[in-house]
């Protein structure tokens, strides 16, 4: 009788379980998730990198056909910001609103919400919306934003700068004093932003106090800490569920 070896899968091919179902359209992603009774939200957004939000107009949107809520940032503020979450001491740090209350302080920023039953009558009311901005001053370099008289992102902080980290290591001014050579540069990093082919999305169910969220998270356990925190419910209450994601490539490990 001969041995039979131990099977490994070390050099061997192993096929990938998840393929049959997403190459055959089977997979489930969370626009997939239908409730019974759902209503759609649609997002107005800043043009401008920094603008005060002077007025904001929403009476025609609140009368279109199937429009269930028009928010803007004063309407939730008693809802809770979203803070920083990183660990640094001395951290100068912000705290974001769900919705821009009195400034955009980035092309994009949110500045009004509408809820509806569909996703077309959702855009069509936001479309309605018309919000009077003041245009401020912009900054888009780093070096500069720390200059005297650069615009600041967040006044209540009264500086652009949210922390300083020290790096320790033997003593530098040494280091720098016996070296043969000396060599100051400056390297600028551009920025990059994963794009990926499904936008960032999500479906939420509240009934009988519990919260259920498909969303396409990378860390669906960070997304449930931040929702209990911010809705002030226990973690228990909240459940997340990471369907299918349809790429993310770390743009999806942020809230």
């Amino acid at each position: 009788m001969t041995a039979t070896a131990n099977p490994t899968y070390i050099g061997s091919r192993v096929a990938r379980k998840e393929d049959p179902r997403l190459i055959t359209g089977e997979g489930t992603f969370t626009d997939d998730v239908m409730l019974q009774g759902m209503a759609y939200l649609t997002l107005v957004r800043s043009p401008h990198a920094h603008a005060r939000i002077r007025r904001i107009d929403t009476e025609a949107a609140k009368k279109e056909p199937g429009v269930v809520a028009v928010l803007t940032g004063k309407d939730l503020e008693a809802t809770g910001m979203l803070p920083v979450f990183i660990s640094v001491p001395s951290m100068n740090g912000s705290k974001h609103m769900p919705i821009a209350t009195d400034k955009a302080r980035y092309a994009g920023d949110a500045v009004a919400a509408v809820v509806a039953n569909s996703r077309d009558a959702a855009k069509r009311a936001a479309d309605l919306i018309a919000v009077d901005y003041e245009p401020l001053p912009v900054v888009v370099d780093a070096s500069k934003a720390l200059e005297p008289g650069a615009p600041i992102v967040h006044e209540e902080l009264g500086s652009n700068l949210v922390f300083t980290y020290p790096v320790k290591g033997g003593d530098i001014d040494k280091a720098f004093k016996d070296a043969e050579v000396r060599v100051s540069q400056r390297i600028v990093n551009q920025r990059l932003i994963p794009n990926a082919m499904e936008p960032r999305a999500v479906t939420a169910k509240f009934e009988a106090g519990e919260l259920t969220l498909w969303s396409t998270t990378q860390i669906p356990h960070f997304v449930q800490l931040i929702a209990a925190l911010n809705l002030g419910l226990g973690q228990n209450k909240v459940r997340v569920i990471a369907p299918e994601v349809g790429g993310g490539f770390g743009s999806k490990l942020q809230v």
